[in-house]
């Protein structure tokens, strides 16, 4: 009876933790590849101006190019709005722990041109949608004691 217990258990151990890892990779394969940054959004009344990622005023990543590798959880965002600090960054990401395809928490860390973090620190951000075509994260920012969510809509690039 102990045996048939201890074997029931460790099947519902490994099947739950099968499962996490699906959705992980499942969700990590839905973010490979190339997308744009189609637009930023708020959802909060009024009028923002925001830096995302320690980097360029939120309008600036509008149009921005980026490219996941899924292989190695590396990728780079390029800047291309000539009124903004132009040009390529480079970042690791990774898709922690048990999230489903449509929702999850994403891990972005900011690196050098070698993928090297000078600080260590880095973002937590919610993927609020990811499909074949399209992506959300959203990013809670505090404003005067509110909190506003800043959403950042990607769609891929098929080519």
């Amino acid at each position: 009876m102990k045996r048939i217990m201890f074997l029931g258990l460790l099947m519902i151990f490994v099947t739950t933790s099968c499962s996490t890892t699906n959705a992980v990779k499942q969700t990590t394969r839905a973010i490979d590849g190339n997308w744009t940054i189609e637009s930023v959004t708020y959802e909060g009344a009024g009028e923002f101006k925001s830096t995302l990622l320690q980097d360029v005023a939120a309008s600036c990543f509008e149009g921005s190019s980026w490219y996941f590798i899924a292989n190695n959880n590396r990728g780079t965002y390029t800047i291309n709005d000539a009124n903004c600090s132009a040009g390529e960054r480079y970042f690791i990401w990774n898709v922690p722990g048990n999230k489903e395809m449509i929702e999850g928490d994403l891990l972005l860390k900011i690196t050098d041109g070698k993928y090297k973090s000078e600080s260590n620190a880095g973002y937590q951000l919610e993927i609020t949608r990811a499909n074949e075509s399209n992506m959300t994260w959203t990013i809670p920012a505090n404003v005067n004691g509110r909190t506003v969510y800043v959403n950042m809509n990607f769609i891929k690039n098929n080519f």
